[in-house]
């Protein structure tokens, strides 16, 4: 799959981070433009720097940052935004991959595409905070970030563009875009002792991987169970007026 034409222009340079950028610039289906600077994805904040906080402030100004991690992932690696005048919401997505063999045998999921479909039932509370906040203005410029910025936080933003009527192609592209950037956090991921405690550390590759393809197979089932992205987000809870804002408010 192709890097899309936008990717680098919709990248954020934040000092300390490598894996942040924009939902702004993707296109719906009917030719919408989903508006820059509302949504930004990222892997974890903890890596900032006082340049990159500043940044984080001067080219976004969030009103709202979304931590997706668990609390134990935030208790032990936490961040520092001092100087980011943001609030910080905790939504927590507990992910369902084995990353041993023996969780696998146990039952987690053995695939990004089933941990995906498994993540939207378990965590469904915590997506549709999500989508609850962006819906309201006051909330946005939004940030949302996890600790590599690629699986939770592509589930999110999987659910956030396939509700505004991106195509699953660009969905998946945008998801794409981690593999880039994945070498840095990789090294943070492994030499970080809470994750050589619970094994994420030395989990096998493909729990580390981005390919178009297992977006695309996570969309499709999403279809499969629930029609759309607003047809799972309305079995969960978020309200039609809840949508319509969303899209009112994200989209031009």
């Amino acid at each position: 799959m192709t890097v899309p034409r936008d990717a680098h222009d919709r990248e954020i340079a934040l000092d300390g981070l490598v894996n942040v950028r924009d939902l702004g610039g993707l296109r719906t289906a009917d030719g919408r433009v989903v508006r820059p600077r509302q949504v930004i994805r990222a892997d974890n904040p903890k890596s900032l720097t006082a340049a990159g906080r500043a940044a984080l402030v001067e080219l976004v100004s969030p009103a709202v940052v979304v931590d997706l991690r668990v609390p134990l992932e935030l208790e032990r690696e936490g961040y520092d935004l001092e100087g980011v005048p943001a609030r910080i919401v905790s939504l927590p997505m507990i992910p369902q991959s084995g990353v041993t063999d023996e969780q696998i045998a146990a039952g987690l999921a053995d695939s990004l595409p089933e941990d995906y479909r498994r993540e939207i039932e378990v965590n469904a509370d915590s997506i549709v905070g999500v989508l609850r906040l962006l819906a309201d203005p006051a909330n946005r410029p939004l940030v949302v970030h996890c600790t590599a910025g690629k699986d939770r936080t592509g589930i999110v933003t999987a659910m956030i563009l396939s509700i505004l009527g991106v195509p699953d192609a660009d969905i998946a592209a945008d998801y794409h875009l981690t593999s880039r950037n994945i070498g840095p956090i990789l090294e943070r991921i492994r030499s970080a002792p809470v994750f050589q405690e619970n094994g994420l550390a030395f989990a096998p590759d493909w729990i580390f991987a981005s390919e178009p393809e297992s977006m695309l197979a996570f969309l499709e089932r999403l279809r499969q169970d629930y029609g759309d992205a607003q047809g799972w987000a309305l079995a969960k809870g978020l309200t039609a007026d809840e949508i319509a804002a969303l899209r009112a408010g994200l989209l031009d």
